[in-house]
Formats: C-alpha cells, sequence, structure tokens
C-alpha cells in the first residue's frame, strides 16, 4: 500500500481537533493515542524508519520554536510549534511554548486574538501538567495585564464624565452669578476652584495607579525570564562531568538563594537575585572546564539568551518604576501613602 504522507497529516490534525473538542472519553469518540496513530500510519503503509524520522521531524520543530520564542521572533516560534503539533499531537510541551509565544505576540500587537490563544494554550498544558509554571505565568500575566487595560480605559471614562460634569457645572454657575451679588459670586467661585482641586486630585490617582500596575505587569516578565533561566541551572550541573565539594557547595548555594527569592520583597529580593546571578556565572565558568563540550555549548546558548532576555525586561520594569517614582515623587504631599519603588540594579 503506498503511504500518503499530506492524508495522514490531515488525519492527525482532525484527531488533535476531536480532542480540543471532546471532554469526555468514550469508545466511540476519543482521540487516538500516539501508539494508535503509529498503527494507524504503518497500516497505511508508512515505514517503521519513516514512522522514527518524522517524529524526529517534530523534535527539531519543537527545538527551533524555543529558539525562535528566546530570539523574540514570535510569529516563527508559533509557526515552529505547530508544525511540530501538525506531526505529533502530543509532543512535550508544545502548548507551553505556544502560549509563550501567543502571549509575547499579544504585547506587542495588542491584539485580542493572540491573546485569547495564548490562554487556550495555556489552559491545554495545564491539562496535562497543572503545575506547569510556563503555563501559569502566561495566565497570570494575561489576568493582570488585562486589569491594567481596564483600570486605563475606566480612568479616561472617568475623566471624560468629570470634565463634562465640570462643563455643565460651570454654565450653570454662570447663569446664577449673573444675578447674585458679589459676595455670592465670590462663593460660588470658591466651590469651583474646589470642584477643580477635586477633579485633579482623581486625575493624579488615576495615574499612580495605572503606573503602579504597569510596575507589576513588568516585573511579572521579569520574573518569568528569570524563571526560564533557572529551569536550566539542573541541566547545566548535570552536564559537569565531575562532582567535587566545591560543585557540591555551589549547587547549596544556588538552592539557599532560590528559597530565600522565594519569600523576600523590595531590595532584599533584587540583591539575592544578584547573589544568585553570581553563583550561576560561577557554575557557567565550572560547567565550561569541566563538562562535554556539545552539551555545554547547547545549555550556554540557552542560558545566555535567557540572560538576554533577562536583562531586556530589567530594563523594561526600570522604566516603569521610573515612571511611577516620578509621579509619587511630584505628588508625595497629597499622596503621602504612595512609596517610590526600589530599582532593579545590577546585571
Amino acid at each position: 500500500m503506498d503511504y500518503n504522507e499530506e492524508k495522514f497529516r490531515e488525519h492527525i490534525k482532525a484527531v488533535v481537533e476531536a480532542s480540543q473538542a471532546n471532554t469526555e472519553d468514550s469508545l466511540e469518540e476519543r482521540p487516538l493515542t500516539l501508539a494508535e496513530l503509529k498503527e494507524l500510519a504503518i497500516s497505511m503503509g508508512m515505514t517503521e524508519e519513516s514512522w522514527n524520522s518524522l517524529q524526529a521531524q517534530a523534535y527539531e520543530h519543537l527545538k527551533a520554536s524555543d529558539d525562535h520564542l528566546k530570539a523574540r521572533n514570535f510569529t516563527e516560534a508559533i509557526a515552529e510549534a505547530e508544525k511540530a503539533t501538525a506531526i505529533n499531537p502530543y509532543i512535550k510541551n508544545s502548548n507551553a511554548i505556544l502560549a509563550r509565544s501567543y502571549m509575547m505576540l499579544w504585547l506587542q500587537t495588542h491584539d485580542n486574538a493572540h491573546r485569547d490563544k495564548a490562554e487556550f494554550h495555556a489552559r491545554q498544558e495545564l491539562k496535562v501538567d497543572p503545575r506547569d509554571q510556563i503555563a501559569v505565568n502566561v495566565l497570570s500575566t494575561i489576568d493582570k495585564k488585562r486589569r491594567v487595560l481596564e483600570s486605563d480605559s475606566n480612568s479616561k471614562k472617568r475623566i471624560f464624565l468629570v470634565v463634562g460634569i465640570v462643563a455643565l457645572v460651570v454654565i450653570v454657575l454662570f447663569l446664577i452669578l449673573s444675578n447674585r451679588s458679589a459676595k455670592a459670586e465670590e462663593e460660588q467661585n470658591a466651590q469651583i476652584e474646589e470642584q477643580i482641586h477635586n477633579d485633579e486630585y482623581n486625575r493624579i490617582k488615576d495615574q499612580l495607579i495605572v503606573a503602579e500596575e504597569n510596575v507589576y505587569s513588568k516585573w511579572d516578565l521579569v520574573q518569568v525570564a528569570i524563571d526560564q533561566r533557572n529551569s536550566m541551572i539542573p541541566d547545566l550541573f548535570a552536564a559537569i562531568s565531575i562532582s567535587t565539594k566545591d560543585t557540591e557547595a555551589l549547587q547549596e548555594s544556588i538552592n539557599e538563594l532560590q528559597s530565600e527569592i522565594k519569600s523576600a520583597e523590595g531590595e532584599r529580593k533584587f540583591t539575592l537575585e544578584n547573589d544568585l546571578n553570581a553563583k550561576i556565572q560561577e557554575l557557567k565558568k565550572i560547567a565550561s572546564e569541566n563538562g562535554e563540550a556539545d552539551n555545554i555549548k547547547t545549555l550556554m546558548v540557552q542560558i545566555e539568551g535567557s540572560e538576554n532576555r533577562i536583562a531586556y525586561e530589567k530594563k523594561n520594569y526600570n522604566e516603569a518604576v521610573k515612571s511611577y517614582n516620578i509621579l509619587v515623587k511630584q505628588n508625595k504631599d497629597q499622596f503621602p501613602a504612595y512609596e517610590t519603588k526600589p530599582y532593579f540594579s545590577g546585571n
């Protein structure tokens, strides 16, 4: 029997759509497993060697997708991940990569279709692995960003409403004051000034709220990048060909720092992050000197990509903090409850 790869790919596509649509597993409607897909492909004329080659292609596409994601080529990352799932709908981490790629694309384009796809793939990943940190971070970032956008929209609506009310009040007051004495006119003017003061107070408060939420959102993106870098630390230790007291002590030190960072806040958290980064640089040096060249080279490329991403997100975070801190300092007398936030210093 002749094997038709295009026909088989179309069948896999139908399997993926069915697995996403069905909520209950029944004998009649459940999607095929990967083993059953393999059996079907072989029955359609595919050889065992061709099947293995096709699966290898899927992993190559997924790796290319991850590399594009780290390089911030989000459209290409999505295309490569979809090629991987077109071959193997059950390939590990594909939904997490798709969710992350679509989220980053949404943050650039503000296209809600990208946001919806990011949420969809994140939830698909959590069905398989409820603790997947990438999927959890994607949903958290989207939720916080959505609240910031909604707050900004509501603030603008309030400002327009206040301006309309002020204009109406001014007109009414003008008609009243034209028939009153000088004393009554002074009293009404005082009321107008108070109203304008209140409007200005509310406007500034709205700006502070939006600026603070933007800081939180930018920090979430820094944390996502740091978590991605930290996820590769165990692989770096595993790549070291020898284990010494120094490497064991370094691993213990890194674990302690990661544990402290989870409960730390403010400048203390940033200081610990810088300490952790210094330890990771030590680990990279040891791994370069005592690991297999091919494995170390690949890991170094991936870690350096994550570190570049961390630096980029830190820069965006510090810019958001700068805008927020300027607002706080300019309006400290009116809003003493708002405090300036620390910058993320160091590498």
